[in-house]
């Protein structure tokens, strides 16, 4: 009986043992799960948090990229400057001479060999190719426009000068011929492979010499382009549209022409250009 009740005893501290081990083993599994429970959550806000700031990131980029988009090229560059990049090759009028030191906005295009540059009177500085230009009138406009022969270059010009009118001493021993028809009386004159007329409407009782005079004099200290073989002047009295006043010259297969509507701006325009 002695024995009995020993090996009894035994049998319930086994027990207690056996159950206070699953207990400690029951609390591990708890606070293992709560340690990666909590670490995943953790990890996932700093997940969440990379993202927010990539998107952020993102969106700034695409705004700054969407604010500094121009469909006007380089707004750093002055409108001349523009012109002169986008054609290196040519020359063109110092904008200052076109209409009296006024801002002047620049358009311009090439099409089968003809470049048309317009030059307009604006309030502001304004960009190359401006969209704003398109419903303005030019005051001056330049061409360069380049022909399949020479000769077909020096008829384009279409040089006008007759000696068989009325003698008028412009100055500078240089003698003009007054004629006159259609209801306009003209002087016309040369100055080497320049031939230059200017026109008066009668109408308006408009006398031709003393712009015949001021130009003569203007030209003894300024110089033109020299042209190949043949140049053009053709000068209004009267103020007209940016068509008015023409300054036309052949260099070999090309010619240019320059238009403004006062006739000393169309000059000091092309003698601007002079090499």
């Amino acid at each position: 009986m002695k024995k009995y009740f020993i090996i009894l005893g035994a049998l319930f501290v086994l027990s207690a043992c056996n159950s206070g081990n699953n207990d400690s083993k029951d609390s591990t599994t708890k606070s293992t799960a709560a340690a990666t429970e909590k670490t995943s959550t953790v990890s996932s806000g700093k997940s969440d948090s990379r993202t927010d700031s990539s998107d952020t990131s993102g969106t700034k980029t695409t705004t700054s990229s969407s604010g500094t988009d121009s469909t006007h090229g380089n707004h750093g560059m002055a409108a001349i400057d523009e012109l002169k990049a986008n054609y290196p090759n040519d020359s063109f009028p110092d904008p200052s001479t076109i209409s009296g030191g006024k801002k002047i906005g620049i358009s311009a295009s090439e099409e089968q060999g003809l470049l048309k540059v317009n030059y307009y009177v604006v309030n502001e500085e304004t960009p190359f190719n401006d969209q704003s230009l398109n419903t303005q009138t030019p005051i001056a406009q330049f061409h360069r426009r380049t022909f399949d022969s020479k000769e077909t270059a020096q008829n384009e010009v279409g040089q006008t000068y007759d000696p068989n009118g009325q003698q008028v001493d412009l100055g500078h021993t240089i003698t003009g011929y007054r004629s006159a028809g259609a209801g306009s009386s003209f002087i016309m004159w040369k100055e080497g492979n320049w031939s230059l007329a200017v026109q008066a409407n009668n109408l308006e009782q408009e006398d031709p010499v003393p712009l015949a005079k001021q130009t003569v004099e203007y030209l003894e200290e300024a110089f033109l382009p020299v042209p190949q073989d043949v140049g053009q002047i053709s000068l209004r009295v009267a103020k007209g549209d940016y068509q008015a006043n023409r300054v036309v010259w052949q260099d070999n297969q090309t010619v240019y022409t320059i238009m403004n509507a006062d006739s000393m701006s169309a000059l000091k325009m092309a003698v601007s250009m002079a090499k």
